[in-house]
């Protein structure tokens, strides 16, 4: 008898736009499931030209100061600027299908597996590590651009489950908030996207 293949293990996913989420994760990718606060290094985050969250690779100069395995230990000197605080989270085989379709690849983003920094992980004992994660980059269109209206309430709604787990405030208030205005939101917030309907990006 023939054995079945055994299930891939779940890859893990570096979200930093409005995948920051919880709700909107368990919604989108419904076996999903947060995993640690995670830190990529040498990388911008903007809205991009379409109004969207974007990355920018910000290769570190001969100047730029080295880094350990720690947020804590970069010497001080790497700007908020240059590196993207994220969510990490698991994904089955068929969520991160689910997630494609929504982030619109390869149209809108492309696929990448990059190097991301675990900054804190639930009852973790606080080792530092480097992941190989999933993270969806516009490389098409690299300028900025003006936040869209219906992406505001769901920014601030990632925004707030952020810090809540662990997101410093000072990179929420220096980065993201030059991007997206400050906006009460609660739980309500609906998100546009369904497999049924046009894509709608991250």
């Amino acid at each position: 008898m023939a054995t079945r293949p055994q299930n891939p293990s779940p890859r893990l996913y570096f979200a930093y736009g409005s995948n920051l989420s919880l709700s909107q994760m368990s919604s989108r990718c419904p076996t999903s499931a947060y995993h640690s606060l995670g830190l990529l290094h040498h990388y911008t985050w903007v809205i991009g030209p379409r109004g969207y969250a974007n990355v920018i690779y910000s290769p570190p100069s001969s100047s730029s100061p080295s880094y350990s395995l720690s947020s804590t230990s970069i010497q001080g000197r790497e700007k908020d600027e240059d590196r993207v605080y994220g969510l990490l989270y698991t994904l089955e085989e068929e969520d991160e299908r689910l997630l494609d379709r929504a982030e619109g690849v390869p149209a809108s983003y492309t696929k990448h597996l990059l190097d991301v920094e675990i900054v804190s992980h639930p009852g973790g004992k606080g080792e530092k590590e480097m992941v190989k994660a999933l993270v969806y980059v516009d490389e098409k269109r690299l300028g900025t651009g003006v936040c869209k209206e219906e992406y505001v309430g769901r920014m601030n709604r990632g925004i707030r489950d952020a810090v809540q787990k662990g997101m410093p405030r000072s990179y929420m208030e220096n980065v993201l908030r030059k991007w997206v205005r400050d906006e009460d939101v609660g739980d309500g917030v609906g998100d546009p996207f369904h497999p049924s309907q046009a894509l709608i990006p991250d």
